[in-house]
């Protein structure tokens, strides 16, 4: 299991959680449960030929990533989907993930 932190500050009022994620599969495509601000999310990500993906089926979302580490690009794309809080929590997930991954 792994915690780390995410937060965000909407004007100068800033909000911090804690989260915690397993990853269930250490080959592409990759598996990971996480769990944030009480929702659970079930995502799988990986490359494809144009770029990196993710999908959560568990709420109906697939998109295009950046580099996991990019969590700017990556929580703006996800954002679209789902509250900015739960797009922070996953693309901060993908940047603390990456140093686990092959």
């Amino acid at each position: 299991m792994i915690e780390y932190e995410c937060l965000q500050t909407v004007g100068k009022r800033t909000t911090r959680w804690s989260c915690t994620m397993e990853l269930k599969r250490k080959q592409p495509p990759y598996e990971l449960e996480l769990s944030a601000r009480g929702h659970h999310f079930h995502i799988l990500f990986g490359k494809h030929a144009y770029g990196n993906f993710l999908c959560i089926p568990n709420w109906d979302i697939g998109c295009e990533l950046a580099d996991y580490g990019d969590t700017f690009w990556n929580t703006e794309r996800l954002s679209r989907h789902m509250k900015k809080a739960d797009a922070i929590s996953i693309a901060q997930a993908l940047a603390v993930i990456r140093e686990y991954l092959n």
